[in-house]
């Protein structure tokens, strides 16, 4: 299964979603679908949030970040980790179904770990 393909049906198996975005440690993004999402930035933004919350997860030792969840008035997104610092992003509608989105998010990382080894 390649990158694309793993995100293209992640999009197309979750009601609601508008975009999904494969993002390096650094921010940089490796894949985004659609192309016109806005999810480049959101992917740059996101690594500084994630690099934050692991430092604070072993001061208050509650475990390693899994999954984060944004909620905004135009847009749900969902921000799953994988391997190596990789993460996925899935943004939704609002009134898309996060629960599903947030377990399909959680297979399609599993399911490419072994791509970030």
């Amino acid at each position: 299964m390649t990158l694309h393909s793993a995100v293209d049906e992640l999009i197309n198996a979750c009601p609601g979603a508008v975009g999904a975005a494969i993002v390096d440690p650094d921010g940089i993004p490796v894949v985004v679908q659609p192309r016109e999402a806005s999810l480049d930035d959101v992917g740059a933004e996101f690594a500084t949030i994630i690099r934050e919350v692991d430092e604070a997860e072993r001061e208050l030792q509650h475990g390693k970040l899994e999954q984060l969840i944004v909620t905004a008035d135009r847009s749900v997104l969902i921000v799953t980790l994988m391997n190596e610092g990789y993460y996925l992003v899935l943004q939704l509608r609002p009134g898309g179904l996060v629960g599903k989105g947030r377990f399909l998010s959680r297979v399609t990382g599993e399911k490419l770990y072994s791509e970030f080894i």
